[in-house]
């Protein structure tokens, strides 16, 4: 397997640990960001002793607020190729609509990304889902 990496910023624990542990069962690396100095770390592969290999794909709660449209920025600015996925509340059109002008990739209601999680983790990878 290519070496990947997926990248999650989320603004509770429940979501980051439900990224963390689909991404274990399916055998995939995955590191949280918590801002901007994080995700620079993330993407510039910078040793910290754990895995650091290529961002494949950066996940984006978009609760942590104007955080989240800011990693967007930096990502996409780092490697427009990055794949982004935002989430959020269905209700907060607007700032779906921010990460989607700001460049995420796949911008969905929650319920949507937590129902289709594994599917999402696999494409963000690079393995076939």
């Amino acid at each position: 397997m290519i070496p990947a990496m997926i990248v999650y910023a989320c603004a509770d624990l429940i979501f980051a640990t439900k990224v963390r542990s689909t991404a274990d069962a399916l055998n995939l690396p995955s590191r949280p960001t918590r801002d901007a100095a994080a995700l620079a770390k993330r993407l510039e592969r910078i040793d910290d002793g754990r895995c650091n290999d290529p961002v494949t794909g950066l996940v984006i709660d978009l609760d942590i607020g104007d955080d989240g449209l800011t990693l967007i920025d930096q990502a996409k600015a780092f490697d427009a190729g990055i794949p982004v996925v935002a989430f959020g509340s269905h209700v907060a059109t607007e700032v779906l609509q921010a990460a989607h002008d700001r460049g995420a990739d796949f911008v969905m209601p929650r319920s949507h990304f937590t129902a289709n999680l594994p599917s999402i983790l696999q494409r963000l990878s690079g393995q076939p889902s």
